[in-house]
């Protein structure tokens, strides 16, 4: 008589822990992904426009100002003169980059005028302005 024993049958594949490990990959390739993609945006309340439309810019330095005035080129705290030496440094990498104007809908004229003087200053042709569509 043939005793019966679980070892005696030979190997064999495990197909619940390897989609678990599969899944466990999946998961933690897509965060890197998402950690790696670099937002250079600073989060602000952004204006309502009625002629807001979208535009697909491939290469774009954001530049933000905040309620307070603070402006940001590129997620990174700059003045003015520092925001013109960004925009001539970047063209001369690239003369066709855009510059997408996040400002804060409670941020004052005057400041907002500063940066839109700065980036002219610095040659900068191409300035577009972030809104939210549905204004009046």
């Amino acid at each position: 008589m043939r005793r019966s024993d679980r070892w005696s049958e030979g190997p064999r594949i495990e197909m619940l822990p390897l989609i678990d490990v599969m899944f466990l990959l999946l998961v933690t390739f897509v965060y890197a992904m998402t950690a790696m993609i670099r937002s250079t945006a600073i989060p602000v309340n952004l204006p309502q426009l009625g002629t807001a439309q979208s535009q697909s810019l491939s290469s774009v330095l954001v530049v933000t100002v905040e309620r307070d005035g603070s402006l940001f080129a590129g997620g990174q705290p700059v003045d003015g003169p520092g925001l013109i030496q960004t925009v001539r440094e970047l063209h001369e990498q690239d003369d066709e980059f855009a510059v997408l104007l996040n400002a804060d809908a409670d941020a004052r004229h005057g400041a907002v005028a500063a940066a839109l003087d700065g980036l002219r200053a610095a040659g900068q042709q191409r300035i577009y302005l972030a809104g939210v569509e549905g204004g009046e």
